[in-house]
């Protein structure tokens, strides 16, 4: 079969990886790809943007693509499933209706309310000055969203009424996030133990993945400003089998209800975002992907066939997915500056690597040579028996990899608990 893999993140560079496993692909393309895909024997990057459909659809038609598996969200929330409905090509992803549950946090908020997921209570605002009248009898802290995508950065916990407000005017009255915050939420702030849920979706099922812990502060000891993630282990040590029942119960399964009430047919990745506290999930939002770096973990530990495994779910079957015994740690390699104004184009040097794997993010290659091309430039992986084995892997290989002020915390692995 011909692939096509669409996105230039580390979750890319690792579902592609893991595809180029199965005897069943033939030709993998990745669009537009980065510097790792582009190096992998059995990948070819496609220079197309991934939110230029009329290219990727040509594309689809003159290379015999079978199936396309979306990675990032901005190409599904914006319907690339629904324009491809007209070519002979499978496509692993929501339409643009069931996007919205990542695409719109009111839409998300509502859905929850409307099918009593447990969820923190929350208000939407369209005005400025009503938002900002609510914020004055509100208890602090209180989370702020803009309703739509902004790049991973358009939530605030606010901690005090001042922060709150100069949220709101940067991002309604000033387009800070252009018309993705032409509308808000605020909502109550939940506490407990952040779980990240994943698994495939499809209209009748959810088929959960291993269980995976990112590390999303900055710093060493779970300080700083909160990044896409800077590591990640897997399997997560703060699960239990108590608590897998009540999300299945609680959550997952009024999904898919809700789901079919308002006649989406879901087939794609679903990562639940959960707030855990004395076992009983709270959902604190809906991605219609995998989480990076988390995929890394979790396309290393599988030991089942990928693509075997989407094109049952895409038959509407419920595949069973064997796991590999032992565990996965991956530690991100950022560039300086990270998560704000991060540097570019710096050279990378890269030395011989013993049992481990780079999974590259924010890299390009200009005329033979590797560059940073991202805030986050690669993600380090070891799979062993055990997380301490795995730390001690992947902490020995990172002196193999340069650049430039290249940043990483130096504590994946520890269990930080709320």
């Amino acid at each position: 079969m011909n692939i096509l893999v669409i996105g230039q993140g580390g979750r890319e560079h690792a579902i592609a990886w893991k595809l180029s496993q199965s005897k069943k692909a033939s030709k993998i393309f990745v669009s537009p790809g980065n510097g790792g895909t582009e190096l992998e024997s059995d990948c070819t990057n496609v220079e197309i943007d991934t939110n230029d459909f009329s290219s990727i659809k040509n594309f689809v038609e003159h290379n015999a693509i079978e199936v396309v598996i979306v990675g990032p969200e901005d190409p599904l929330v914006n319907g690339i499933k629904d324009y491809l409905s007209e070519s002979n090509v499978l496509v692993f992803g929501p339409d643009k209706k069931g996007a919205r549950l990542e695409g719109s946090k009111i839409f998300s908020k509502k859905f929850l309310f409307e099918n009593n997921i447990p969820t923190g209570d929350a208000s939407f605002f369209s005005s400025s000055e009503d938002a900002i009248k609510y914020l004055k009898n509100s208890i602090f802290p209180i989370v702020l969203k803009a309703d739509g995508l902004a790049a991973g950065k358009g939530v605030l916990v606010a901690k005090k009424f001042d922060e709150a407000k100069n949220w709101v005017n940067e991002v309604m009255n000033n387009l800070k996030f252009g018309d993705a915050g032409s509308n808000i939420v605020i909502e109550e702030c939940l506490f407990g133990t952040e779980l990240s849920y994943m698994g495939i979706l499809t209209p009748d099922s959810f088929i959960p993945f291993e269980t995976s812990l990112d590390y999303k502060p900055l710093l060493d000891g779970n300080k700083g400003p909160n990044t896409g993630g800077m590591g990640c282990i897997a399997p997560s040590p703060l699960i239990n089998e108590s608590l897998k029942k009540n999300i299945f119960e609680m959550v997952v399964k009024p999904t898919i209800n809700g789901l079919r009430n308002i006649g989406v047919n879901y087939f794609g990745f679903m990562y639940f975002g959960l707030m855990i506290k004395n076992d009983i999930p709270k959902v604190l939002e809906f991605n219609c992907r995998l989480g990076d770096p988390e995929t890394q973990c979790l396309m290393m530990q599988m030991k089942s066939d990928l693509l075997d495994i989407i094109l049952q779910a895409l038959e509407r079957g419920e595949p069973k997915i064997t796991w590999n015994k032992g565990a996965n740690l991956g530690v991100v390699i950022a560039s300086a500056g990270y998560p704000n104004n991060y540097q570019r184009n710096k050279l990378i040097k890269l030395s011989r690597f013993d049992g481990v794997k780079l999974f590259h993010a924010g890299t390009k290659i200009v005329e033979g040579k590797l560059i940073t091309n991202g805030g986050r430039v690669f993600s380090l992986n070891a799979s062993s028996k055990t997380i301490k084995s795995c730390k001690e892997a992947v902490y020995t290989n990172i002196k193999n990899v340069y650049f430039e002020d290249m940043i990483f915390r130096k504590d994946i692995g520890e269990v930080y608990e709320s």
